[in-house]
């Protein structure tokens, strides 16, 4: 679910042209919301996922990016 949620923010922002293409957690958080899961749901997800090794996450400004890899 958490894997969809990226891939589809990253999809946006190539058809809309909006660099850089990564999608930051507060809009992971936000999709997630949006469909029902809880701050835990999102947290444990991410957490699961990079673990083993399916996402990068690094800083950013103000937030945190998440990339699929």
């Amino acid at each position: 679910m958490l894997k969809n949620i990226i891939l589809e923010i990253t999809a946006d922002k190539k058809a809309r042209a909006i660099e850089p293409t990564h999608a930051t957690f507060k809009e992971v958080y936000a999709r997630a919301m949006s469909k029902g899961l809880s701050v835990a749901d999102v947290r444990n997800g991410l957490n699961e996922l990079y673990l083993a090794g399916e996402i990068e996450v690094g800083d950013t400004l103000n937030d945190k990016y998440i990339r699929i890899l």
